[in-house]
């Protein structure tokens, strides 16, 4: 008879597991790297430092799972930690019906514990801490996966589908003029445009499975002057989070919106920094793709006038369909796929 294989605990993290919680980590950013990812540090200190920071983040919560909107679990198979998963748990829309969003960050395995149900077991207890956060409410957990990591198979198995995509180019990549498209920053009497076309936006993710987001809001005078004062405060000198931007044709109608922002990455990864351009609300028109490659141009400027040395294209429709095959028209090449599973 075949020996049962022992089952995995989780639970929280707690003081004292922060050394080998960051070789996790280090096993991860290398793994990662591998598939393309951006890299992470090769400095040992760094790694001290993040396990005593682990550690200090564990005293905080005193055996609880959540510390704020984090929360942090780690499993066990004959005592030490063999894996761990994080969530953040943030509401992506403000309607009371759209269910608010766990993102899935740093679920890894360690080799020896993987196929014995590890990943599952985390994903498990997460999907469990995050519906008790919300008291009952509906909740959608969601984590994105690289192209080439080879974990697009195990989420597949537990019922999690891919809702948005991602794919990446070069800052240096030179795109060809697209004349009569012109990319801009947004200004704030660009707000009737924006909220015309990222009801489209919101349409379109209800249409792949993505319920992370509201769905279409009704055009009015007081969704307009929302967005403009968002638009404003992003663009003043002490705003801060995404930029809009907008592709106005030659008639200086506005085509499309996006949104750009640029981050340092924090440790352990090696420090550079993530620039990436979302939000894709278009016209569905012939000229998906110079909209798309003049947006895509616009940033990479942006990017790598801000120290990036690549730009991913986020939020987009699934391989194949029209905005997907124009990102990769651009000189972008498949990233990444968010996949959630409702909880």
């Amino acid at each position: 008879m075949t020996p049962s294989l022992p089952s995995p605990a989780v639970r929280s993290i707690r003081p004292g597991d922060g050394v080998a919680v960051a070789a996790l980590w280090r096993e991860l950013w290398d793994a990662h790297e591998n598939w393309g990812g951006y890299p992470g540090s090769r400095d040992a200190r760094v790694y001290q430092q993040v396990a005593a920071r682990l550690d200090e983040d564990a005293r905080l919560r005193s055996g609880h799972p959540m510390l704020g909107r984090h929360a942090h679990l780690i499993a066990d198979i004959g005592g030490g930690p063999c894996g761990q998963v994080e969530g953040w748990i943030d509401p992506l829309g403000v309607s009371p019906a759209t269910p608010t969003t766990c993102e899935v960050r740093s679920l890894v395995v360690h080799a020896d514990a993987r196929r014995m149900g590890v990943g599952r077991a985390l994903l498990d207890s997460l999907a469990a801490v995050a519906r008790g956060r919300l008291g009952g409410a509906s909740g959608v957990l969601a984590a994105e996966v690289l192209e080439r990591n080879p974990a697009r198979a195990f989420y597949a198995r537990l019922g999690y589908a891919p809702v948005a995509w991602t794919a990446r180019v070069a800052v240096g990549h030179r795109v060809a003029g697209c004349p009569p498209i012109v990319v801009r920053h947004a200004a704030p009497q660009d707000a009737p445009a924006i909220a015309r076309l990222e009801a489209g936006l919101a349409a379109r993710r209800r249409a792949a499975g993505d319920v992370r987001f509201d769905p279409p809001w009704a055009i009015d005078a007081s969704l307009v002057q929302a967005i403009a004062s968002q638009v404003s405060a992003s663009a003043s000198p002490s705003g801060r989070g995404p930029r809009s931007v907008v592709a106005v044709d030659g008639a200086g109608f506005v085509r499309a919106a996006a949104t750009f922002s640029v981050q340092l990455l924090d440790p352990p990864f090696a420090s550079v920094r993530r620039a990436l351009l979302g939000r894709f609300a278009l016209e569905s028109s012939d000229s998906v793709a110079a909209v798309v490659e003049a947006l895509v141009s616009f940033a990479c400027q942006l990017a790598a006038s801000q120290g990036a040395l690549c730009l991913e294209l986020a939020d987009l429709s699934a391989p194949g369909t029209e905005l997907y095959e124009a990102a990769l028209a651009s000189g972008a090449t498949s990233w990444s796929s968010v996949v959630t599973r409702v909880v």
